[in-house]
């Protein structure tokens, strides 16, 4: 057998998810590239289910968050409070419909951290098996895509696309101190004290 003929290896969850985040940055238009402030990695489950995180990507901009200030309490909350963003997918890595490969990485990687549960019937049964799990299933989520955002600054990904540096908001639809943390977490000291001071004091 020649290295030609040699089945490449899988893609592994954290390269799928490099490999679609990084292509989706560098799709944003050039017309949209100046007025850019901050990118979302917006972290949910579908379907409620903890075993299916995904991260939708998208960003904000100078335009819309001045659009924003009349139906927002103040300028920082149509600033920061992604009710008021564009809520634009440049991608979402693990969703069913649109990323099956990103869904089977997931859980292939999930599994490998021991963290699967097959779906069992009966609410009880499933929701005792689960409980323990869902917060440690998030918790790896969450980490790797902060991972991945620091990755993106090191290697000028996010300079390159948006022509500067922009903090990368690693965020849920709720806001609390750990959405603060891991998005100081997320980026180079200080890219992000302004959505933190938000998120810490209103």
């Amino acid at each position: 057998m020649t290295p030609t003929d040699r089945t490449p290896p899988a893609m592994t969850f954290d390269d799928h998810l490099q490999h679609l985040v990084e292509r989706a940055l560098v799709s944003i238009p050039v017309a949209d590239a100046d007025d850019i402030y901050a990118v979302s990695f917006l972290i949910d489950n579908e379907e409620d289910d903890p075993r299916q995180p995904t991260l939708t990507v998208g960003y904000n901009t100078e335009t819309q968050a001045r659009r924003s200030i009349p139906d927002a309490s103040d300028q920082a909350e149509a600033r920061w409070n992604y009710a008021f963003w564009i809520q634009n997918e440049l991608t979402v890595v693990g969703d069913l419909t649109s990323d099956p490969a990103g869904a089977a990485a997931r859980q292939e990687w999930i599994s490998d951290l021991g963290l699967w549960h097959a779906e069992q019937a009966g609410l009880a049964g499933w929701s005792s098996a689960m409980g323990p799990l869902a917060p440690r299933i998030g918790a790896r989520f969450h980490q790797i895509c902060c991972r991945l955002a620091r990755t993106l600054h090191t290697t000028g990904v996010i300079e390159r696309s948006v022509g500067r540096t922009v903090p990368v908001i690693v965020h849920e639809l709720e806001y609390y101190e750990a959405i603060a943390l891991q998005t100081e977490a997320a980026n180079p000291p200080g890219i992000a004290d302004e959505f933190t001071s938000w998120v810490r004091h209103g």
